[in-house]
């Protein structure tokens, strides 16, 4: 084997510091949005889903 020096140039970074700290504060943010929208999607699936019980149990047993 033959070892040879290869002559590289530096690549540029694509994106600066600044850009990469707005990536990442706009992933935070993404990130709450999505954790708040999901919450409410679960709390309305259990309200409807226990009223959809208390519903049910109605019918069934009268009242």
């Amino acid at each position: 084997m033959s070892e040879t020096l290869s002559s590289t140039t530096q690549v540029d970074e694509p994106f600066d510091r600044d850009e990469i700290k707005s990536f990442s504060a706009d992933d935070v943010e993404a990130g709450v949005a999505i954790t708040r929208m999901l919450s409410l999607f679960f709390a309305y699936t259990v309200f409807v889903m226990a009223l959809s019980t208390y519903i049910t149990y109605r019918w069934v047993f009268g009242g």
